[in-house]
């Protein structure tokens, strides 16, 4: 029977540095002839299919936190945007903030505030180059996922606090690393793009096999019939679903290992 298994990319399926291993390849593209797999990502839909093409597999991508999906054929199955006047009144919230980058996608293109510190979202194995925009002349419309990345952890969680205490019903906020707060509209998660998936192929949630470390994985790793969390994922992750199973670190093949004890050895 073919089963449903569905990864989070960064923090999990990926290193530290964003690679991807040769194990970890070599142990997807044999179990991707048995079975379907999804990609299940914050990043955008181009950044997706360039690791899907990687790994050299035909995958379902859950891409933006679930704001866009596509079938096995690069189909657009499924997309839903912030509303214009939301996504106006986040990115003006802490625009003036020199510790913290807004950044958004807008259909294929990623747009930032300022530059004017390092940006550590996606370094490498991302084929998006930003632009910046301005309050003053921007169209906030079609936008897929608001996001802040920053240093001062401390200014994001208050930041959190905030967006939640405005917008609560409105929208799905979570933190997909520690440095970087997303947003995307209410109906959108990786956990909707789930079953969406499972309903189109007629696989039980029983029969998926889910991955994670991040928050944004919370509702995909909590209706799967099994879910697995990195060792490096997040704390309150591990404290949210505690009857998940902890496997090795990202930086320690901990999927491919994990797939091949399930899949394979037997």
């Amino acid at each position: 029977m073919r089963r449903i298994i569905t990864v989070d990319l960064d923090g999990t399926l990926l290193t530290s540095k964003n690679k991807l291993t040769e194990y970890t390849k070599k142990t997807i593209k044999l179990l991707s002839e048995k079975h379907y797999f999804v990609i299940a990502s914050g990043r955008h839909y181009l950044d997706v299919i360039q690791i899907r093409d990687i790994l050299n597999i035909k995958s379902f991508m859950i891409t933006s936190n679930g704001a866009k999906i596509y079938d096995l054929d690069n189909q657009l199955i499924f997309s839903d945007e912030l509303s214009e006047n939301i996504t106006f009144k986040l990115c003006k919230i802490v625009y003036n903030d020199q510790e913290i980058i807004t950044q958004l996608y807008r259909n294929n293109k990623w747009y930032i505030n300022n530059n004017k510190i390092e940006n550590n979202f996606c370094p490498s194995l991302t084929s998006l180059k930003y632009e910046n925009f301005s309050l003053d002349n921007f169209h906030f419309d079609k936008i897929s996922k608001v996001f802040f990345t920053s240093k001062n952890l401390h200014k994001l969680y208050n930041l959190e606090k905030k967006i939640i205490e405005l917008y609560e019903k409105k929208i799905n906020i979570h933190f997909s690393v520690p440095g970087c707060l997303e947003i995307v509209s209410r109906k959108t998660s990786k956990g909707y793009g789930l079953k969406l998936i499972a309903r189109l192929l007629n696989i039980s949630l029983n029969n998926c096999f889910s991955f994670g470390d991040g928050m944004n994985d919370e509702d995909m790793l909590s209706i799967s019939g099994k879910s697995y969390i990195m060792k490096n994922a997040d704390l309150r992750l591990k404290n949210i679903l505690p009857n998940a199973k902890i496997i090795e670190s990202n930086d320690d093949d901990g999927v491919a290992k994990c797939l091949y004890e399930i899949f394979i050895k037997k």
